[in-house]
């Protein structure tokens, strides 16, 4: 039977909670569960919605940013065209007079450098949860590690007389690199294993009572 390392008291469930985002086109929305993270994305293109445990979620954030190269490609041809019809004008008249499709495609130019998506990834063997980086971000990323941190220690946070000392250190520093566990914890568990290591027939809970 696996003994929880230190007994804590039964923490409150976590309330549902949902958070949107919207910015150039892009929508996204998280469903906070109790076990789960329901997260939708639309891009204007595409409509796609994953249900994902939060022990899945990396820990690790990468940055993302997307462009929509259609204006670009676009605005580059008009552009061209449009400086090649002014030439050929040019060439007829000896009057400069700009071709309608320049300013066209120098507009395209600049809404392609100004509408720029930014997103931080929350990677997961499911799918990669793009978090738009707006000024929501901070607040849906803490969100996402509080409840990752706590299913990885209600999970994991235990001891197993088939494991042996070493292996019990290694889950307790690896609960440490995740957020589940402070040093003050890290410290305590590892002293408890300690001792049990020296005393096998050592009661569990020895560590609970001498801190």
């Amino acid at each position: 039977m696996n003994t929880p390392l230190v007994r804590q008291p039964e923490p409150p469930k976590p309330e549902a909670l949902r958070l949107e985002q919207k910015r150039a086109g892009a929508k996204t929305f998280f469903d906070f569960g109790e076990e789960s993270l329901r997260y939708g994305l639309d891009d204007g293109s595409a409509s796609r919605t994953w249900t994902i445990e939060y022990a899945e979620l990396s820990v690790e954030r990468e940055r993302f940013v997307e462009r929509n190269t259609w204006w670009r490609n676009v605005g580059a041809i008009w552009v061209v065209l449009g400086a090649v019809l002014t030439s050929m004008d040019w060439a007829k008249t000896q009057v400069l007079g700009l071709s309608i499709w320049l300013p066209l495609g120098a507009g395209c130019l600049v809404w392609y450098a100004m509408r720029i998506r930014r997103f931080v990834v929350v990677a997961s063997p499911r799918a990669n949860v793009l978090v738009i980086d707006d000024a929501s971000a901070a607040a849906i990323l803490a969100e996402i590690d509080r409840r990752r941190a706590a299913q990885l220690r209600d999970r994991f946070d235990y001891l197993s007389p088939d494991e042996s000392p070493e292996q019990q250190r290694h889950r307790v520093l690896w609960l440490q690199r995740q957020g589940s566990l402070d040093d003050h914890e890290v410290s305590a568990r590892l002293l408890q294993i300690d001792l049990m290591a020296q005393s096998p027939s050592a009661d569990p809970r020895q560590g609970e009572r001498d801190e």
